[in-house]
């Protein structure tokens, strides 16, 4: 009877062990989240999820702009709708404006007569 618990107690130091070699659980979760985040900021194509958490859209908007062909976007197999990063960040910085800014620094620098 003395041998099982002494096996036991021998296994319980073991997973210890192995559980302070790990570290505090809260930093791996944090690390993880660290990976999942560097992952999806490499990946070229997104999802329709992603794409809507990407440009900070609802759901519904999203649909409106692909239903209006109005953003880029891709339907292989007729339903899923998927995204290329890139077309998405050049569809964000279309039509820039002008700063007014700028504009009047300039013109206080340089007061007319």
């Amino acid at each position: 009877m003395n041998e099982k618990y002494y096996r036991l107690y021998e296994r319980i130091v073991a997973i210890e062990d192995s559980l302070e070699a790990l570290g505090p659980v809260d930093k791996l979760i944090e690390r993880i989240e660290e990976l999942e985040k560097m992952v999806k900021q490499t990946k070229t194509v997104l999802g329709f999820d992603e794409a809507c958490k990407y440009i900070g859209v609802s759901e519904s908007l999203l649909y409106k702009l692909t239903a209006a062909k109005e953003v880029p976007h891709y339907k292989p197999r007729g339903k899923m709708l998927y995204f290329n990063r890139e077309e998405i960040d050049k569809w964000l910085l279309q039509n820039k404006q002008e700063v007014i800014g700028m504009v009047t620094k300039i013109e206080m620098d340089n007061p007319k007569e």
